[in-house]
């Protein structure tokens, strides 16, 4: 039924959203005159960006299948992984009760998105409106399972580790379960304010291509390009439009216990093409997911189940469910997980990945942590693709540091 709606309704869901976030805007933009005349005699302060982010740095041994055609041929055992990125992040609170802030994330090392996520914000006691490069509203509402170490094992990782999983003749199930489909593209998002533990979200993305690359005009980040393409290019599909986002989650605490649940749901419409033939297979995408956690006595126990039906016409959707159980005493938590994730493949046996990590991390100074795990990958698909099938072994260990 939510799906029909947005269908039968996306060009006036559209318009609501716009007009509602114009109102936003123009309520928020108006007040900062009012606010710097609230204390005569004081000067406003202007908003000022400090300097944090992250390190994290692993050593990884992987024993995968490396015979002849196997996935792990010619690949490495032993490697050093890492991630990091310098956020320049400040927030400047006017007399009114105002909060104006900003965020910008640096990547830490030379790679094809140098800028994460880069973003304005307002909020207030009506809520937080975010302007810019920023996940979804579904996404930022999402309520993970518990996890030892969500950089391999969370609803969005960090890390791919195994050669098995990817495209082509490799085997299309995912470790990421959550719903995504307009990235860090440029949105318009609205969290709403937190009532009787529920809190809700809603965002609306122009297009997918992210700093609009892939096809479709820089028109952002300031230059003269104008106003970008509403086709994709005869040499690259799956873009789309108008993607619409919105989370819901409810938190709560009943005596010792805590309980947390969340919805996301995000539609796509396709992107026009070129060359009809660019988009030929591809369709509007859909994609949803529900997860749930509760915590007691140092323990967290939750799941989830996610579905994304990849904007593509016929059997090509990737389905995953699977959950974790964590215990925390001190500096110190042990846990275990455990991921079921499926990719439809026409006309072959569905492709299919299990994964069991367990592990723990011990907190060794403020924002610095000690993490290992082991971790195994079972991968199952058609015979006719033996490149995607097999088992694997992981062995982690690390250290991640906050700034």
């Amino acid at each position: 039924m939510l799906a029909y709606r947005f269908e039968r309704e996306g060009g006036l869901m559209k318009k609501v959203l716009l007009g509602s976030t114009a109102l936003i805007a123009a309520g928020v933009l108006a007040v900062p005159a009012m606010a710097q005349s609230a204390a005569p005699g004081k000067q406003p302060q202007p908003l000022r960006l400090g300097i944090g982010g992250y390190f994290q740095a692993y050593g990884v041994y992987v024993s995968q299948p490396d015979g002849v055609g196997e996935y792990g041929q010619n690949r490495r055992e032993f490697d050093l992984k890492r991630e990091a990125e310098i956020h320049f992040t400040g927030s400047v609170k006017l007399d009114n009760g105002l909060t104006v802030g900003a965020q910008v994330e640096l990547e830490a090392e030379v790679c094809s998105d140098q800028i994460d996520e880069s973003y304005l914000y307002f909020e207030g006691g009506w809520g937080k409106l975010i302007l810019g490069s920023e996940n979804s509203a579904g996404y930022l509402l999402s309520v993970g399972p518990p996890s030892v170490d969500g950089n391999f094992d969370g609803l969005d990782p960090n890390y791919r580790i195994i050669n098995g999983l990817g495209s082509g003749a490799l085997n299309r199930s995912t470790e990421a379960w959550l719903v995504n489909i307009s990235g860090d593209s440029e949105k318009f998002t609205y969290i709403s304010p937190r009532f009787a533990g529920f809190q809700v979200g809603v965002s609306y993305t122009p297009d997918n291509s992210e700093e609009a690359t892939a096809g479709q005009v820089r028109a952002k980040g300031g230059s003269f390009a104008g106003m970008p393409s509403n086709k994709q290019s005869d040499t690259s599909a799956a873009r789309w439009e108008d993607v619409i986002a919105v989370g819901v989650n409810y938190t709560n605490k009943f005596g010792p216990v805590s309980l947390a649940v969340s919805g996301s749901y995000e539609r796509g419409s396709l992107s026009g093409c070129v060359v009809s033939a660019a988009c030929s297979g591809y369709d509007d995408r859909e994609t949803w997911g529900a997860y749930a956690k509760v915590g007691f006595a140092g323990f967290e126990v939750g799941g989830g189940y996610w579905e994304d039906d990849n904007g593509l016409r016929g059997d090509n959707k990737s389905r995953a469910w699977g959950g974790g159980v964590t215990y925390g005493v001190g500096p110190f938590v042990v846990g275990a997980s455990y991921l079921n994730s499926e990719r439809e493949q026409p006309g072959l046996d569905d492709d299919k990945m299990q994964r069991v990590l367990v592990g723990g991390r011990y907190t060794y100074g403020p924002g610095m942590d000690l993490r290992a795990s082991v971790q195994w990958y079972g991968l199952e698909a058609d015979r006719s693709r033996p490149s995607a099938d097999g088992d694997s072994w992981a062995f982690v260990l690390g250290t991640t540091v906050s700034f």
